[in-house]
């Protein structure tokens, strides 16, 4: 499993004003595509005794990065008492076929918790990449990984990164979980 540094912020204006923003800030556009995850956990969990948090340690993701590649994925995340991401990484095993995947986890007793669409549209201004996340016509996010273009010795590198372009985000939660707020809409 690859250990990853990654933050994710809560964007406070719309998508024309934040793009407005980063072109100010001289990033372009250097990609778009689409992320549909099928977020999967064994029925025989009891997703009402366990905290959201434990309830999405074990999740099953059926990803499909349309045109591009689908895949089973696993997300490890370590947290702190606060929610605050410590260490997270991820698993990735190829598929060739959605619907084939949805029906061999339900066949092993796994079932369809949520559904996330995301069209991410990835910026870069030569120093710094990020990915703006529009998520099921609803949220707006901004994602920063590690080594996208850059590597940060620490999380704090990275918000400071981030914030040095004055852009409109809540800055109270460097750690935003999109899956947890889907499955806060769906309890």
């Amino acid at each position: 499993m690859k250990i990853e540094k990654e933050i994710t912020v809560l964007v406070t204006c719309d998508y024309k004003q934040i793009h407005k923003e980063l072109l100010d800030n001289n990033f372009k556009i250097k990609e778009e595509y689409e992320l549909i995850d099928d977020y999967m956990i064994d029925s025989k969990i009891d997703i009402h005794s366990i905290s959201k948090l434990e309830i999405l340690k074990n999740c099953i993701l059926i990803r499909n990065i349309v045109n591009i590649k689908k895949m089973l994925l696993y997300k490890y995340k370590k947290y702190a008492s606060n929610g605050d991401i410590l260490e997270q990484g991820k698993v990735e095993c190829p598929i060739e076929n959605i619907d084939s995947a949805i029906n061999f986890m339900e066949t092993i007793n796994y079932k369809k918790l949520f559904t996330i669409y995301d069209k991410c549209v990835v910026y870069s201004n030569g120093k710094t990449e990020l990915a703006v996340q529009l998520v099921n016509d609803k949220y707006i996010f901004i994602e920063l990984e590690d080594g996208s273009l850059k590597s940060y010795k620490d999380i704090e590198e990275m918000k400071e990164d981030l914030n040095s372009y004055n852009l409109s985000i809540d800055k109270n939660n460097y750690f935003v979980k999109k899956a947890e707020i889907m499955l806060n809409e769906i309890l």
